[in-house]
């Protein structure tokens, strides 16, 4: 009886640890990015690195596992005293992201695809993008969120070269689909002994 005990214990905290989904609400963002050429493209932007900030973000879940994530980075300041800025960069993303289960309890990690649109002196070039981050939730409201994207411009545009961003924000959970509070995930796998 002890071991059946202990089995449906066991059971129960592993459905509840790998089921947990914590970028199932809605989510904002704000924080700041780099965005890095290679040196022969630097030499055609004229840098090889360019900050954002702010950089701001709106994520909507659509599915248990997919959101859509839009975002828009700015350079609003253009000298930090580490990195200063010798061109305009303002990008619109469009993603699709599909989220994994909560690694550690706290980290949810994702990979996204989609597209955006960079201006650059004026001039908008479409690009295609890929990527991956996660967030680390301090809470269940807030939370880390670093991101990579690789963001390919066509060659036929001569506006902008092809380029890696990284991003760091603050995020904020919304709770706009979650009417009884707390993560989403934590209370869809519970067990009852009665079960068995």
């Amino acid at each position: 009886m002890k071991n059946r005990i202990l089995l449906i214990t066991v059971l129960c905290f592993s459905m509840n640890l790998f089921s947990q989904n914590l970028n199932d609400s809605w989510q904002i963002g704000i924080g700041m990015g780099v965005t890095k050429f290679s040196k022969s493209d630097a030499a055609f932007i004229g840098d090889a690195y360019l900050f954002q900030t702010p950089v701001v973000n709106l994520t909507m879940p659509i599915g248990e596992r997919l959101s859509i994530n839009g975002a828009m980075s700015f350079n609003t300041i253009n000298d930090i005293g580490v990195i200063s800025n010798s061109a305009n960069y303002f990008s619109m993303d469009g993603s699709l992201r599909y989220n994994f289960n909560a690694v550690f309890e706290k980290f949810a990690p994702y990979v996204f695809a989609g597209g955006s649109i960079v201006d650059s002196e004026l001039k908008m070039t479409p690009t295609i993008n890929i990527g991956a981050g996660g967030i680390y939730w301090l809470n269940d409201k807030i939370g880390i969120n670093p991101q990579v994207y690789y963001k390919h411009s066509l060659e036929n545009y001569e506006s902008m070269r092809s380029h890696i961003q990284g991003t760091l924000s603050v995020v904020f959970k919304l709770d706009w689909n979650n009417s009884n509070g707390g993560i989403k995930g934590k209370t869809s796998s519970s067990c009852y002994y009665n079960q068995f």
